[in-house]
């Protein structure tokens, strides 16, 4: 079974341990001397040295302006979840002059440099095996072949990507078999591109000969058993026929890189934990498009953090699925498709700007085992759906940001659905949608709320506007969709003091803060899926 390593920390709420997982897999195949890659070694001589010196010092450069602001230095906690991974940050600078350089081409024989061995599988495919912790430079392309990292597990291997095209007709392109850490560099400038089958010649898990235990089958197109970390200014399509797009079945990190990633199941799998710390990504996925999925205690985290941080995701079921947390510190989020948005046990808001679009619920935090939160203290949030738009199982408490949640058009779901407490002691909330299932926040909130079933549904395109008793405007909102409800917390609001809602000039609901009327008894709430 794979072990939580003691740099993986949280200061979360203890959350119940429920399963542990089988990890770590390998692919098995067998080699033989025969035509395959081109690989050799880069050394640096007296009288070259000066220029590799330069060379290497411009690779640095470039590589550490990547990683300034795009990641943190995680010894220290990211957010108020507390999760420190095993990335310093800096992972994207590597001396180049003491690098094996590492040129994949097809059928172009069996020379090896320190490090590498070139071979071909039993079905006549390209095998490139790094067996030694190092630095190393690939560039060319596999058109039927796999780069294996097979390094003792006690050591730290760096795969430099500049310019590398790889398809395998047998399973993952790029897969760590065995390392302590592992690091992806996307080399500056570099385009680079790793493609898996339909179907994967090793299906079943199976058996380490030495430990005994129990290992998977690889089940992505960029495969690691190890702690990866992902750095660099180039870029990565990843494309998955198969299976997952990237997986980790330890830890993950993204510092920075343009990633573009279509896979048949799940987009980016990190399993104790995925944190996206920089870089754009771009994920479709016929699955989860992220998703952390260890059970045990302290894992199951996706945390999004770094100003710079851009990520679009579409997915056929959820968006953003963590088993215990999901932490929202910084960065762009946008989900243009999913079935459910945002799912774990806990959803942390802390800042940032998250849009979500969802056919069922956009926010949803259900579990099994512990009783579900949503902490909402900054950022922007932006709910819409079709099913319930902000929905917890258990309580809500938001002392900042702002929320709009663009809900359901039909009385089986709400705007809101909280099974337990929403106390609000801050920010905005504006909660537009359907009026059989409307809910509000507790009525001791700290901040006062209006919440009203309006006189007719108000079309698309319409704005509402809210205006206090000297006929000030409170708030102004606009419709996206067909609504019959209006839900809105603002500092502005006081209690007891009676506003009205009007549409195109016409008054549609008048409500007296912090006194809720024709309130729903809300929908059921969303529990988790598998």
């Amino acid at each position: 079974m794979s072990t939580t390593r003691t740099r993986l920390r949280t200061t979360a709420a203890s959350l119940a341990v429920a399963a542990l997982i089988a990890g770590c897999g390998v692919q098995e195949t067998t080699g033989s001397t025969a035509a395959g890659s081109t690989v050799s070694t880069v050394s640096t001589s007296t009288s070259d040295s000066e220029g590799s010196t330069e060379d290497s010092t411009a690779t640095t450069e470039e590589n550490n302006e990547a990683s300034e602001g795009a990641g943190e230095d995680t010894e220290e906690a990211i957010g108020t979840v507390g999760l420190t991974t095993h990335a310093d940050g800096d992972e994207a600078d590597y001396d180049a002059a003491s690098a094996v350089s590492v040129e994949l081409a097809d059928d172009a024989g069996s020379s090896a440099g320190s490090g590498v061995e070139v071979s071909s599988t039993e079905e006549g495919t390209d095998l490139v095996t790094i067996t030694e912790a190092g630095t190393y430079v690939l560039s060319g392309t596999l058109t039927d072949g796999q780069v294996v990292v097979d390094v003792p597990e006690e050591d730290d291997v760096t795969v430099v990507l500049d310019g590398v095209e790889i398809t395998s007709s047998l399973g993952s392109a790029l897969q760590i078999s065995s390392a302590e850490d592992a690091t992806v560099v996307l080399a500056d400038g570099s385009d680079n591109a790793l493609t898996d089958p339909e179907t994967y010649a090793q299906t079943e898990g199976s058996v380490d000969e030495e430990t005994g235990e129990e290992v998977d089958a690889p089940n992505a197109a960029l495969y690691s058993t190890a702690d990866l970390t992902i750095a660099g200014t180039g870029a990565l399509t990843v494309e998955s026929y198969g299976s997952d797009g990237i997986t980790s079945k330890d830890g993950l990190v993204i510092l920075s890189g343009e990633i573009t990633v279509n896979a048949v199941d799940d987009g980016i799998r990190g399993k104790d934990f995925l944190s996206i710390q920089g870089g754009t990504l771009t994920v479709t996925a016929n699955g989860d498009a992220l998703k952390s999925d260890n059970t045990e205690d302290g894992t199951g985290i996706i945390a999004v953090s770094g100003d710079s941080t851009e990520i679009t995701v579409a997915a056929g079921d959820d968006a953003v699925k963590a088993e215990n947390v999901i932490d929202l510190v910084d960065g762009t989020l946008t989900v243009t498709q999913s079935l459910e948005g945002l799912e774990s046990a806990r959803i942390v808001v802390e800042g940032g700007t998250t849009e979500v679009t969802a056919s069922d619920d956009a926010l949803n935090a259900a579990s099994d085992t512990v009783t579900p939160s949503v902490e909402i203290s900054g950022g922007e949030l932006t709910l819409t759906s079709d099913g319930d738009g902000l929905d917890s199982n258990g309580t809500v408490t938001m002392t900042g940001g702002t929320v709009v949640v663009n809900g359901p058009t039909m009385d089986g779901n709400g705007a809101v659905d909280v099974d337990g407490d929403f106390l609000l002691s801050g920010g905005t909330l504006t909660a537009v949608g359907s009026a059989g299932m409307m809910m509000a926040p507790s009525t001791d909130s700290e901040q006062a709320s209006i919440a009203t079933a309006l006189s007719g549904s108000v079309a698309a395109g319409e704005t509402l506007t809210v205006t206090d008793a000297d006929g000030a405007v409170v708030a102004e909102v606009a419709v996206t969709k067909d609504t019959a409800s209006l839900v809105l917390s603002t500092a502005d609001l006081v209690a007891g003091e009676t506003y009205t809602v009007t549409a195109g000039g016409t008054e549609v609901a008048t409500a007296t803060a912090g006194e809720y009327a024709q309130m729903g008894m809300g929908g059921m709430g969303g529990g988790p899926r598998p």
